[in-house]
C-alpha cells in the first residue's frame, strides 16, 4: 500500500453550521481528500444527535458533497503532569498541550466532564476566583466577580477590562509587558513562568484525558509537537511524554507528524522519531473554516480593543490547501488510514457498529 491524501486536521470552530460542513466536504471531494476528519477545540457540537453531519447522514444528502471516509475527531488542551523531569533538566508540568484524538464513539466521548455545561460553570467560577486573587497579589485592580460573563474567556475578560481607561492599562503594562491582543495576552495564563499564570479548572490534566480516551478506545496523538512551544527541544519533549507512567501501558498512538507550520527538518524528525518508536504517523493542513458573507475570502481577523485587525492565512493553512493544489497536501499510509473507522458506521449514525 501506498500513500494517500488526507486531512484530520479540519477545523469548524465557530462555524458548525450546514454551509461550512458542506462546502468543506465539497472542497475535499474535489481535491481527492480521500479521508477528513471534522473538529472543534474542545467541543463536540459537529457529532451531536440531530446535528449537521447527523442530518446530513440520515437523510442521505452527505454523498452528493463527499465520498471519501469522514473519521471521528476533536483536539483537546490539556497540562502536562506527572511526567518526570527531562534529560535535559527541563520540567514540562504545568505545561499547556494539546491533544488529537480520533475514531472515537460520539456518545462516549461526550460523558467526559468536562463538555459538560454545569461542571464546566463551576470551573469559570473558580478560574475567576483565581485570577482576581492574583492580580490583587500585584496590586492591580481587579474586576468585580459580576463582571466577568461566562462564556468568554477569562483572560480576554481581563484583557478589555484593563483596557478601559488608559490610567489602568499604563499601570497593568507596567506590570506586565505590553500586548498588543487579547491572544497574546491569554498566553500570560498558561506560561508556568508567568505572572498571572494558574491552572485553570477548566482545563483538565493530561491524564485525564489519557485515561479517559483509553477508556472510550479514542486514538490519541500528540498535536503539533514542534510548534506547541519555542522553549521545547522537540525530542526531548517528546521522550518525556512517552515515559509518562500510567496504568494504561503505552499512552499514546502516534504523533501529529503532517502539519502546516512544520519545517521540512521538523517534519523528518517527526518521521524519524514515529517511526523508531513504531507510532502512527497523523496529521493534516491545519485548516480553519472562516468563510462568512462577510469574509467571502475566508480571511481571518481579531478583534483588539474595538479595532479589527485582518491576518491572511498562511500558505497550507485555512482554505488555500483545499483550493489550490501540491502546497499542504497531508500524505499518510493507506495502511493507516484503513484501521480508522467511519462515522456513518457508528449507531448514532445509523450504523451497527461501536467503536
Amino acid at each position: 500500500m501506498g500513500k494517500i491524501k488526507c486531512d484530520f486536521n479540519v477545523h469548524l470552530d465557530n462555524f458548525v453550521n450546514y454551509e461550512a460542513v458542506k462546502n468543506v466536504l465539497m472542497m475535499a471531494e474535489k481535491h481527492k481528500v480521500k479521508a477528513i476528519s471534522l473538529m472543534e477545540h474542545d467541543a463536540l457540537n459537529l457529532y451531536k444527535a440531530n446535528g449537521v453531519l447527523y442530518n446530513l447522514i440520515q437523510t442521505g444528502e452527505i454523498n452528493n458533497y463527499y465520498t471519501g471516509k469522514i473519521v471521528s475527531g476533536i483536539e483537546l488542551n490539556c497540562i502536562i503532569n506527572d511526567v518526570p523531569i527531562s534529560k535535559l533538566k527541563f520540567n514540562y508540568n504545568n505545561y499547556n498541550m494539546h491533544l488529537t484524538l480520533l475514531d472515537f464513539d460520539c456518545e462516549k466521548m461526550e460523558t467526559f466532564k468536562w463538555f459538560d455545561t454545569k461542571f464546566l460553570e463551576k470551573c469559570f467560577l473558580k478560574d475567576v476566583k483565581a485570577i482576581i486573587k492574583i492580580l490583587k497579589k500585584l496590586k492591580l485592580e481587579a474586576p468585580k466577580k459580576r463582571y466577568f460573563k461566562y462564556g468568554t474567556k477569562v483572560g480576554t475578560q481581563v484583557f478589555n477590562f484593563m483596557n478601559e481607561n488608559l490610567d489602568r492599562k499604563q499601570k497593568y503594562q507596567l506590570k506586565l509587558g505590553v500586548f498588543e491582543n487579547s491572544v497574546d495576552f491569554n498566553n500570560l495564563f498558561l506560561d508556568p513562568t508567568s505572572k498571572l499564570f494558574f491552572k485553570s479548572a477548566a482545563i483538565p490534566y493530561l491524564t485525564d484525558v489519557l485515561e479517559f480516551a483509553k477508556s472510550i478506545d479514542a486514538r490519541i496523538y500528540i498535536s503539533h509537537p514542534c510548534y506547541m512551544n519555542a522553549k521545547f527541544n522537540t525530542t526531548d519533549y517528546l521522550d518525556t511524554l512517552l515515559s509518562l507512567k500510567t496504568d494504561l501501558a503505552f499512552p499514546y498512538d502516534g504523533l501529529e507528524v503532517n502539519y502546516h507550520l512544520n519545517s521540512v527538518n521538523d517534519t523528518k524528525l517527526l518521521h524519524d522519531y514515529a517511526t523508531s518508536h513504531n507510532l502512527d504517523e497523523c496529521g493534516g493542513t491545519g485548516f480553519k473554516y472562516a468563510i462568512t458573507p462577510q469574509n467571502p475570502t475566508g480571511q481571518t481577523y481579531v478583534v483588539s480593543n474595538g479595532q479589527k485587525s485582518y491576518f491572511v492565512p498562511i500558505v497550507g493553512n485555512m482554505i488555500k490547501t483545499f483550493y489550490e493544489t501540491g502546497n499542504g497536501d497531508a500524505l499518510m499510509e493507506e495502511s493507516f488510514v484503513n484501521r480508522l473507522s467511519d462515522i456513518r458506521e457508528q449507531k448514532r449514525f445509523g450504523g451497527t457498529e461501536e467503536n
